[in-house]
């Protein structure tokens, strides 16, 4: 967006410290609703936005800058609900903050600024909030704060002369960079209630496992007209990497599965991606003590529900995929036929799982398993990210326990799609990929089991866990064929393959099973 296109803010003559007393009479709100849809951290962009309102302002410190105010948004839609956006309001000079954080022109300008920014794109902004979560005196800019056993036991540093500047790379947040010492990420959609991120990270703070994740330090916390708490932002370390695993395996894999290179790193990676998953699940299942983390058992109605999730989501994806399945591209037309010619298949599975005990334990997970969440570091460890769930789900499903296996799942699903999307423009390859896949994802269980194996009852016995992971596989595929069929039909057959090649398998070993 450049400064030709950016609607004019009617600066109030009482001047910009009495922002957040004329921002909602003015036409501060009006342009928000414009701009708000821009941004790619917005999560409202296929509604249509009824109002904004400025639901709080808390001033920041800003020196020259003047104040910065953090705002909490509430947005409402013309259909249904509302959501709530954090969003801290600055001053800045033309050509100070790039594109993405412009937001309004100053009409008139004030003391020499010209924009209205996001704050998050100012270093005060930064500077401040990092100097509310580390100081040992009390938070004076009305925040709640979040301290975690971290800070104590390993004191964070940031190296002097550092200003902090905006990663470009995320989407749902937004992250402010402390030099390669720390990073403090900025929560967007804001929900009522504790951010599973926050509570994760204190919790293995809490309990110095050493399993690889940021280490977390603290957050700063705003609260809704009821009184309920809102995290805004959480400081973690900057974990040096060399790029997630996603990208990492994606760059190598093409020439291991055309013969050119043996893949033993890949095979390396894929054996620690295992024993760390498992280290995380024991780890967060060590406290039996802790209200919001101890086990339970994974037990009959926790399967019941399992399985009543994954039938409501094959319902509704019949009910989708059967009227536009005439319209998708040929072979993906194919495949989807395919698939609603086996809904008894799909069924008789489903009454097969319903009739079991489980067994093995429920935990807090990680919630959004995949390779993108994952990062590589310079000596090829692995180091978790991102503990907010699932996006789509509430924050309250998010923070339930459930069996592990849901996670093991989702990384399963993630070797799937890798395979996919190293082979999509090289056909000759796709079986050479799915042998790959195949072969990977034992190697990765292998490594699972194995660590787990020292958490005695996490996982259920053997022949009642290939079930369970067989249920959780068709969830987590179930959700990526509906998602695919409303935003990238052309990327179905990856879904759909996972969900073929599961039923297949499944008769085969029901028939062995008689």
């Amino acid at each position: 967006m450049n400064g030709q296109d950016l609607r004019a803010l009617s600066v109030s003559p009482e001047g910009w410290d009495r922002l957040p007393g004329w921002g909602s009479d003015g036409n501060l709100m009006e342009v928000l609703r414009g701009v708000l849809p821009t941004r790619r951290w917005f999560g409202g962009k296929a509604r249509t936005i009824k109002t904004v309102r400025l639901e709080s302002a808390v001033p920041l410190e800003g020196g020259e800058r003047g104040p910065i105010f953090f705002c909490i948004l509430r947005v409402d839609y013309e259909s249904d609900g509302g959501e709530r956006y954090g969003l801290p309001l600055a001053r800045a000079r033309e050509g100070e903050v790039p594109g993405p954080g412009e937001i309004a022109r100053l009409d008139p300008p004030s003391e020499g600024y010209t924009r209205l920014v996001d704050g998050f794109f100012v270093p005060e902004t930064g500077q401040v909030l990092l100097g509310d979560i580390l100081s040992p005196a009390p938070v004076l800019s009305g925040f709640g704060r979040v301290q975690t056993d971290a800070i104590l036991a390993n004191p964070p540093r940031v190296p002097a002369g550092v200003v902090p500047t905006v990663f470009r790379g995320e989407q749902s947040n937004t992250s402010i960079l402390f030099g390669r010492a720390l990073m403090l990420k900025g929560f967007r959609r804001l929900e009522p209630g504790m951010n599973p991120d926050l509570e994760v990270g204190a919790f293995l703070a809490r309990m110095g496992s050493g399993v690889p994740i940021p280490t977390t330090f603290g957050a700063l916390l705003g609260g809704t007209p009821e009184g309920e708490p809102l995290v805004l932002v959480l400081l973690q370390e900057f974990v040096d990497n060399r790029g997630d695993a996603w990208t990492w395996f994606l760059s190598r894999l093409l020439p291991v599965l055309a013969g050119e290179e043996d893949g033993e790193v890949l095979d390396a990676m894929v054996s620690r991606l295992g024993f760390q998953t498992a280290r995380l699940h024991r780890a967060l299942g060590s406290d039996p003590a802790d209200p919001d983390f101890s086990p339970l058992p994974f037990g009959v109605e926790d399967l019941s529900r399992l399985v009543e999730e994954i039938r409501e989501r094959a319902d509704q994806l019949f009910r989708h995929l059967e009227p536009g399945i005439a319209r998708l591209p040929e072979g993906v037309r194919r495949m989807g036929e395919n698939l609603l010619l086996r809904k008894g298949e799909l069924e008789n599975f489903l009454k097969e799982c319903d009739r079991r005990d489980p067994g093995g334990l429920k935990i807090r997970c990680h919630g959004d398993f995949h390779l993108g969440q994952v990062l590589v570091t310079p000596d090829n460890d692995v180091v978790f990210l991102d503990f907010e769930g699932e996006p789509a789900l509430p924050l309250a499903k998010r923070r339930l326990r459930t069996t592990p296996l849901q996670d093991v799942a989702g990384m399963l699903r993630s070797f799937h799609y890798l395979a996919m999307s190293a082979t999509a423009d090289r056909p000759e390859y796709q079986d050479a990929a799915y042998g790959w896949y195949t072969l990977q994802s034992r190697r990765y269980l292998h490594s699972y089991r194995t660590e787990c194996a020292k958490s005695e009852g996490l996982l259920p016995s053997p022949d009642l866990e290939h079930d369970v992971l067989a249920l959780c596989l068709l969830r987590k595929a179930l959700y990526e064929t509906e998602y695919e069929l409303n935003n990238r039909p052309g990327w179905l057959f990856a879904p759909l393959a996972g969900i073929d090649s599961l039923l297949r398998a499944l008769v085969l070993e029901r028939g062995e099973r008689e």
